[in-house]
């Protein structure tokens, strides 16, 4: 019988006070956990992201209808519920159960998706936000792609609940930086939760993944 990781005892990343990122173990069983705070690509995504506005509506039971882009696919989704976070929607009301409901507090970052091309966290972004809008779900690549081949290789060996929000963000990184240097994948990285590997399985992935997409062209 394995046995069982307090994975609270170690921090995936921490910073200093010169923006390094290193490593930071601290006493405990072995494994390994990221800090809370989270990149600041994905703390201020939502902010980032420019669209039509969010469609009128009053009162904390008022529902609206919402038109937006799923993986390339024009939808309607009716009623959405004032409330209702972007992962329900997509997972509830559309069945793009890819992006798992994992924390529902933006700690664990399996509800990562794409909103204009930019990560978001589903638990925590209003559906009201993707009106007029593009999202980007897991199901968009499968297993297909360069992230998908590179993530199955290295990290395989865990349970892989974290890894369809881990390969969006690797794909966000690598369409801004195609070359991403290890601090940059490692800040990336920093709003994922994994419960089975050390952080190096993920960055060997993000740089095989970064190689094989240069080697395609």
């Amino acid at each position: 019988m394995s046995e069982a990781h307090d994975f609270d005892q170690y921090d995936f990343l921490s910073a200093d006070s010169s923006n390094e990122l290193e490593i930071d173990p601290l006493a405990g069983s072995g494994t390994y956990t990221v800090v809370s705070s989270l990149p600041s690509q994905v703390q201020h995504a939502a902010e980032a992201v420019a669209g039509p506005p969010i469609p009128p509506a009053s009162g904390p039971f008022a529902t609206v209808s919402i038109r937006c882009t799923v993986n390339g696919e024009p939808v309607e989704v009716p009623e959405v519920w004032v409330a209702d976070s972007l992962l329900f929607v997509l997972r509830d009301r559309l069945g793009r159960t890819a992006a798992k409901d994992g924390c529902g507090e933006g700690e664990c970052g399996a509800c990562l998706v794409l909103l204009d091309g930019e990560p978001v966290l589903g638990c925590l972004t209003p559906a009201l936000v993707a009106e007029g809008s593009s999202v980007t779900t897991p199901e968009a690549y499968g297993d297909g792609d360069e992230v998908s081949g590179a993530l199955a290789a290295h990290c395989g060996a865990g349970c892989g609940y974290c890894l369809p929000g881990i390969g969006l963000t690797t794909r966000a990184l690598l369409a801004r930086q195609p070359e991403p240097s290890e601090a940059a994948i490692r800040e990336s990285l920093s709003g994922h939760l994994c419960r089975c590997l050390p952080p190096g399985h993920f960055i060997d992935a993000v740089n095989e993944a970064a190689q094989a997409v240069k080697r395609r062209g």
